[in-house]
């Protein structure tokens, strides 16, 4: 399953990845099936002008196209979801901080061309925005999108929210504010993904069925797998079919660390309307060692003799499984041609410009048949902590949070190497 978070959500490495991906869809030839040229043309041409902004299909063909670009975008980098443009939630201005700059600084430290900031517009040149964006208020807009969740039935729903959509579209400006050349500008795909986004939190308190001319509608030009046929409303129904999700909230906390207590401020519309909070072990670090890490909720003084059976306060345990019988893993292994020196960087990452941690992924260099292996893993392990945190009081503002790592014989480890460690909710 997917997730598909609020741009302002995502850490540095991820923007890099996003605008890698982005800036690989420029790069193709317009008659590459992902090329950016190629996708953006379905919305309102060349050659043909697919979109559908009234009923039925506004909601369900929106949906199946923003499908197709992240799949577009999962082409070019695997691990990159489509993250959204949350103008709905709240008293903002102008577009996203990731949006906002011409250029930025790569990995390598080069300043080159922001994908975010502009795609490669139909008439040729770049797309733009109206010149005064950054001061641009959308509050009224992001009132009438909360309003609309209150609506009754589908066919109002979906009206409203067509209608403030379009606010945002004319408000953007620029290439945005017309229908040919509204998808060359990347903020359009953040855009309908928080369209998108709202009709996923709709339809959570509204699980009827789609109406019959929405259900059969057919979205061209996107076909079923393995199929001429083309897709029909019914086929886009549920985002968890579709094989991804929205995050909700988004906030940042200080590093959460082992043994040290982690207190959480937490407002309480979230803390009643989180479906899921994650705690996730990054699995960039490779595993030194099995452990496990046991995990409270609203016990500061938790430690290794703190009981789990019965205590509402442990919320569970991430557990590391590691060792290999062939393999120190507690001292990398240098490639051939490698110095002791450099040994954090195998030759394959030195040829991509990727060091491990910013590439953000394990690596494991494995002795075999004389040669040293470069073998690539990552797991990230997830522990979901809703059900603790509804144990605790409903509210209080904070929570505490404490992470407390055993060995296989449950005695305290205060050494154990792990990744990053974050939290995340919908």
């Amino acid at each position: 399953m997917r997730t598909r978070p609020n741009i302002d959500c995502l850490s540095s490495e991820q923007l890099h990845d996003l605008r890698e991906a982005l800036a690989g869809l420029y790069a193709l030839p317009a008659s590459h099936p992902h090329g950016f040229a190629n996708l953006a043309g379905f919305h309102g041409g060349p050659p043909t002008s697919y979109c559908r902004h009234g009923a039925p299909g506004f909601f369900t063909w929106h949906r199946a196209y923003l499908m197709a670009f992240e799949d577009a975008l999962r082409a070019v980098r695997c691990d990159v979801t489509l993250p959204y443009w949350d103008w709905s939630s709240g008293p903002s201005t102008g577009v996203p901080a990731a949006c906002r700059d011409a250029t930025y600084v790569n990995r390598a430290g080069v300043t080159v061309a922001n994908p975010l900031f502009a795609g490669p517009a139909r008439t040729g040149g770049m797309t733009s925005r109206r010149s005064d964006i950054d001061t641009t208020p959308y509050d009224d807009l992001a009132s009438q999108a909360q309003t609309a969740l209150g609506a009754a039935d589908f066919v109002s729903f979906q009206n409203q929210v067509n209608a403030v959509h379009g606010g945002v579209h004319v408000r953007t400006g620029g290439d945005m504010s017309n229908v040919p050349e509204a998808a060359f500008d990347p903020i359009f795909y953040l855009h309908h993904a928080t369209v998108d986004r709202l009709w996923a939190q709709w339809q959570a308190t509204h699980p009827a069925a789609l109406p019959p001319g929405e259900a059969t509608w057919p979205l061209a030009p996107f076909n079923r797998p393995f199929s001429t046929q083309w897709q029909v409303g019914s086929d886009v129904e549920s985002t968890v079919a579709m094989g991804y999700r929205y995050r909700r909230w988004c906030f940042f906390l200080p590093p959460i660390r082992l043994w040290e207590t982690v207190i959480l401020k937490l407002p309480r519309e979230m803390r009643s309307g989180t479906p899921s909070a994650r705690l996730v072990v990054d699995g960039s670090v490779p595993m030194s060692r099995s452990a496990e890490i046991r995990v409270f909720v609203g016990d500061p003084g938790a430690d290794d003799r703190t009981p789990t059976i019965g205590n509402p306060a442990f919320a569970g345990t991430i557990a590391l499984f590691a060792g290999h019988a062939d393999l120190d893993s507690t001292q990398p292994v240098p490639p051939p041609g490698h110095s002791g020196a450099d040994t954090d960087q195998c030759r394959e990452c030195a040829r991509l410009g990727h060091t491990h941690d910013h590439d953000g992924h394990a690596q494991r260099h494995q002795r075999g048949g004389g040669e040293v292996q470069h073998v690539e893993e990552r797991i990230d392990l997830e522990l979901e902590l809703a059900p603790a945190m509804g144990r605790t009081d409903a509210e209080a503002d904070e929570l505490t949070l404490r992470l407390v790592a055993v060995d296989v014989d449950g005695r305290p480890l205060k050494d154990l190497p792990i990744g990053e460690v974050r939290l995340e909710t919908d």
